[in-house]
C-alpha cells in the first residue's frame, strides 16, 4: 500500500520502498521475487537487529510462508512460522509504534491472513482483524494533516481497508461510515464502485482494497 505523501527526501530511505515491489511479486507466485525479498530483509536485520520496517515486512513474509504451510497439511509448521510472525510484527510496532511505514504492512498482512483463518478459527481471526482494524484506524488519524494532499489510491486503501475490516467482523454499522466516505470523497473511482455495492450487500464478491495496488 502506497502513500503519496510530500516526504521527498525521506522517500528514497524508507524501507518499504526497496521491499515492496519483490514482496507483492512474491505473494502473487513469483518466489524468485520473494527469497529476493525476504534475503533483503534477513541482510538488513542482520545489521539492525532492531529495523523495525524490516521486522514487520518479515512477519507478513512469514505469514504467507505459515499459510503455505497450512495448505499444506504441515500444521506444526504452519504454526510456528504464525507465532514468529506475529512476535515480528509486535515487536516492530514497539518499536516505532508511530510509524506509518511499519502500521501499514501489519494490518495489511494481518487483514489477508484472518481473512484465510477465519474458516479455522473464527476467534483468532477476529482478534488478528481488531488489531489489523486499530492499525488502520491510528494510520487515519496520524494521516490527517496531509490527508487532503494524498492521492485517491493511498485514501481509498486506508477507507477500505478499515470498511473491510468492520465487515469481516460483522460490524455493519461501523462499516458504512466508511464505505459512505468512499463513495462521497472518491466520486469516479473503482474505490467508489465497490464501496456503493459492498454498501448494498456486505456479502458481494468485490474487493475494497488492493485496487490497483500491484
Amino acid at each position: 500500500m502506497v502513500f503519496t505523501i510530500s516526504l521527498g527526501a525521506l522517500a528514497q530511505q524508507r524501507f518499504d520502498f526497496k521491499v515492496r515491489e519483490d514482496m507483492f511479486a512474491g505473494l502473487d507466485g513469483d518466489t524468485a521475487a520473494f527469497d529476493r525479498a525476504m534475503k533483503l530483509i534477513a541482510d538488513t536485520l542482520a545489521r539492525e537487529p532492531d529495523h523495525a520496517e524490516a521486522l514487520v515486512w518479515r512477519g507478513d513474509g512469514r505469514l504467507f510462508l505459515a499459510g503455505q504451510a497450512f495448505e499444506r497439511g504441515d500444521i506444526a509448521e504452519g504454526r510456528k512460522l504464525s507465532a514468529e510472525a506475529l512476535a515480528d510484527m509486535e515487536r516492530a510496532v514497539a518499536l516505532a509504534p508511530n510509524a506509518i511505514a511499519v502500521r501499514v504492512p501489519r494490518a495489511a498482512g494481518l487483514m489477508a491472513y484472518a481473512r484465510g483463518l477465519r474458516r479455522f478459527d473464527r476467534g483468532e481471526a477476529d482478534r488478528l482483524t481488531k488489531i489489523a482494524v486499530g492499525d488502520f484506524e491510528f494510520v487515519l488519524q496520524a494521516s490527517q494533516p496531509f490527508w487532503s494532499s494524498m492521492a485517491e489510491h493511498g485514501r481509498g486503501e486506508v477507507l477500505g481497508a478499515l470498511a473491510d475490516g468492520w465487515l469481516m467482523l460483522g460490524e455493519t454499522a461501523k462499516a458504512h461510515v466508511f464505505l459512505d466516505r468512499m463513495t462521497s470523497e472518491l466520486p469516479g473511482t473503482a474505490y467508489a464502485k465497490n464501496a456503493t455495492l459492498r454498501r448494498a450487500d456486505p456479502a458481494a464478491p468485490v474487493a475494497l482494497t488492493c485496487l490497483g495496488c500491484h
